[in-house]
């Protein structure tokens, strides 16, 4: 006989899976994730929804109980068996379960107290200390992996890390920032050109810093191969150029339909070509492109691995277009109010490639062979149509031994990094920023 606490619990989890993490009622946008642990007595998996704090490389979750004396069931099961199983909705995690004590348990309490105020309230409830649990990833599945798939994933746990980035933005909030349009760039930015190259575009450089020494953002932006917003991506590159700590040049290819594949491809490849032959570092070189130009980002890759030119050292496709058959279920089925469905799609393969095949490499990234690429931050919105399209060249490329880092940020549509624009910056154009930064490291 099941209690009603029981079954609620249940119809959670129910809701969870059937919507890839998102939940109503009480728990509508919440942090959430299921955690199935291993029962201390029983020995049988027990699944329970518990929220949880993001942080870097592992997942944070606080034994509250609701201020009740005792801790939850599902604390001493970890305890006792600290191997569990994490359910995101995007991915599920096998996890090393350690309880945090001392100073960094009271680091990370006080950072969920800040975040929600909630925490303290229990906490005023019961006598017992509050225990706050780290979950580290060991291994890694795609929730819609088929079964075996696992299998085929667990060879790839050291090239692939996947991060679900959270955070207060919302699409209504990152659409009336934009409203306003783009702000200028800071006055006395540098737009001076250190070298022409063959292919129109525009510099920015935040660095203070030559490409020769530094390396060079090639920077690829988006308009579903058809548009350009100057005005918008010149202030996109001299903010790529601050974070990465290097020079931007904003390539200006040709637009379809007027000019299909394979001539902006050609373009974006002769530029590339051209910062070589500058004296630019190929490994001190960072792409980057958004929406189309991401997918242009990702074509260009195998043309120059095939004509034997050296590969730039680092890759960062936002939002891209990998497979131009537009049969990633994602894209009729995406969470939010994303602008690019299905029908945006045909339009943007049909005016690209113009009869040329849909599932083809260079054009149509994931049918081309991935080995032997530089390693890559794909970033991609939780509400995409476009989400599976980021996922699964994600795990084809770490298949194929790639080092990958592939950041998904909750509830953001497609194209949403473009929140590094306004003034003030919205937090999530913020962490967008800090992460491709903190993602470059060393090489900055």
């Amino acid at each position: 006989m099941t209690t009603p606490f029981v079954d609620f619990n249940q119809q959670v989890i129910e809701e969870f899976r059937a919507n890839h993490g998102r939940v109503g009622g009480m728990f509508e946008g919440a942090r959430l994730i299921l955690l199935t642990t291993t029962g201390a007595r029983t020995g049988r998996p027990h699944t329970t929804p518990v929220g949880f704090l993001p942080d870097p490389g592992r997942l944070l979750v606080i034994a509250s109980a609701g201020g009740a004396d005792r801790h939850p069931a599902w604390y001493h099961n970890l305890v006792a068996n600290p191997r569990v199983t994490v359910e995101t909705g995007l991915f599920t995690l096998v996890a090393d379960a350690v309880v945090l004590e001392g100073a960094e348990r009271e680091e990370i309490w006080a950072r969920a107290v800040e975040s929600d105020p909630g925490w303290a309230q229990y906490q005023r409830k019961t006598a017992r200390v509050i225990p706050v649990v780290a979950l580290h990833p060991v291994r890694m599945s795609h929730a819609d992996l088929p079964e075996g798939g696992l299998l085929k994933l667990m060879r790839q746990e050291d090239r692939l890390t996947a991060n679900r980035v959270t955070g207060p933005d919302t699409f209504d909030t990152v659409l009336t920032a934009l409203s306003a349009g783009p702000p200028p760039l800071p006055p006395g930015a540098d737009t001076s050109e250190p070298f022409t190259l063959p292919v129109p575009g525009r510099w920015a450089n935040a660095s203070g810093r030559a490409p020769q020494e530094a390396g060079v953002v090639l920077y690829v932006h988006g308009g579903g191969f058809e548009q350009r917003m100057p005005a918008f991506e010149h202030p996109m590159a001299y903010h790529l150029s601050k974070a990465a700590g290097r020079p931007a040049f904003n390539v200006d290819y040709s637009l379809a339909p007027e000019h299909p594949f394979p001539v902006a491809h050609d373009e974006v490849v002769t530029a590339y070509r051209a910062l070589l032959a500058e004296g630019v570092p190929a490994e001190r070189t960072v792409l980057v492109g958004e929406s189309a130009g991401a997918t242009l980002v990702l074509e260009m890759l195998l043309t120059l691995r095939a004509e034997g030119v050296a590969l730039p050292g680092a890759v960062v496709p936002v939002s891209p277009i990998t497979d131009f058959t537009l049969t990633n279920p994602s894209i009729d089925a995406p969470a939010g109010r994303d602008a690019v469905g299905r029908e945006v799609l045909e339009h943007v393969v049909g005016q690209y490639l113009n009869g040329r095949p849909n599932d083809q490499a260079p054009q149509s990234p994931i049918h081309g062979d991935l080995a032997g690429l530089p390693r890559m931050l794909l970033v991609v919105g939780g509400d995409e149509a476009l989400l599976d399209d980021s996922r699964r060249y994600a795990e084809a490329a770490a298949e194929a031994g790639v080092e990958v880092t592939l950041d998904v940020y909750d509830g953001m549509p497609h194209a949403f990094h473009i929140a590094v624009l306004p003034d003030p910056q919205l937090p999530v154009g913020a962490t967008f920023l800090k992460r491709l930064s903190a993602w470059l490291g060393e090489d900055r």
